[in-house]
């Protein structure tokens, strides 16, 4: 079941640590019955992305364009999202990369690598073509990959949060002890206390 009034966007989480995971942790409580959808319409996924990064300040996107392009567009969106998902649990599992996953991320890497140039400063950089509705999704593509490389790198370790009942979410623990359990402790983190304290009771 998909929950029928969404939370504004201006108040979601991003507890990820990196964008294609804040990307992936765009469906609050995955394992749950009641699932709530971040980004289940085009207006949404396009102020997600400027409020997430993957569309900068001073950048414009043309909602003109969506007429005809929405359905299109998000079913782009929720394919790499569940492409990044399935891609960054199997890192956590230690597991081979699936080949669905690796198609589709594939498919994104060479559409971001085509729209990005060398800038005068010497660095590609990705052109913002106001026109181009999936800049965002082509960023996300390429974090995806500096996500996967820092981790097996040891820069932070994957994790999902350990409310794995209903939460499902993915995060980037970065603490110095490397003990980070919950994707955010007002939320997981404090329910689950509450939830043991009253079984104690």
């Amino acid at each position: 079941m998909v929950a029928s009034s969404p939370r504004p966007v201006s108040v979601i989480r991003l507890d990820g640590g990196r964008l294609s995971i804040d990307f992936a942790n765009t469906i609050h409580d995955r394992f749950a019955a009641d699932v709530e959808d971040y980004i289940a319409t085009p207006e949404r996924y396009v102020e997600w992305a400027r409020r997430s990064g993957a569309i900068a300040t001073d950048e414009m996107i043309d909602m003109s364009r969506l007429e005809g392009e929405g359905e299109r567009l998000m079913a782009d969106v929720r394919s790499l999202r569940d492409a990044t998902y399935l891609l960054l649990s199997a890192c956590i599992d230690g597991v081979a990369l699936p080949q669905g996953p690796l198609l589709v991320e594939n498919h994104w890497l060479l559409r971001a690598w085509q729209s990005q140039s060398l800038s005068e400063n010497g660095l590609l950089t990705l052109r913002a073509d106001p026109e181009d509705l999936r800049i965002p999704l082509k960023r996300i593509a390429l974090d995806v990959v500096d996500t996967l490389v820092d981790a097996r790198a040891g820069k932070f370790k994957l994790k999902r949060c350990a409310n794995q009942s209903s939460c499902g979410w993915i995060f980037a623990d970065t603490s110095k002890n490397g003990r980070r359990r919950w994707c955010a402790m007002q939320t997981c983190g404090t329910a689950s206390k509450t939830a043991t304290r009253r079984n104690r009771g």
